[in-house]
């Protein structure tokens, strides 16, 4: 069977349609390889591409549909915060990775 990466910043940068009758969708179906837990704010052609827990999309929501059809596959982060700090990056990565780690636990204990 074929698999998509489902990418939320390119879906919800589109002027129609619903994120979450996408990923309902496409989880429901077992279509997904992975998640891109990429953000963003507002549409085509001024939408502009923000981090975790700043955007448009209701990311809670995204971790309890995914959760609801069984899904456990691979999430990937985008774009990560760069944190002042010796290792801008690296830091910034932790915070993204930990976000979506309290989000997949919030839709396991619901």
């Amino acid at each position: 069977m074929d698999q998509l990466e489902l990418c939320l910043g390119s879906i919800q940068e589109m002027t129609e349609g619903s994120i979450y009758a996408v990923v309902d969708r496409y989880a429901q179906a077992a279509w997904i390889a992975y998640i891109h837990f990429r953000h963003v704010r507002g549409k085509v052609p001024g939408h502009l591409e923000t981090i975790l827990d700043e955007g448009d999309i209701d990311m809670p929501r995204v971790s309890r549909i995914r959760h609801a059809h069984g899904y456990g596959a691979m999430l990937i982060p985008d774009p990560t915060p760069e944190i002042t700090c010796g290792a801008p990056w690296h830091a910034g990565m932790a915070y993204a990775l930990d976000y979506m780690r309290a989000l997949l636990q919030t839709a396991e204990r619901s």
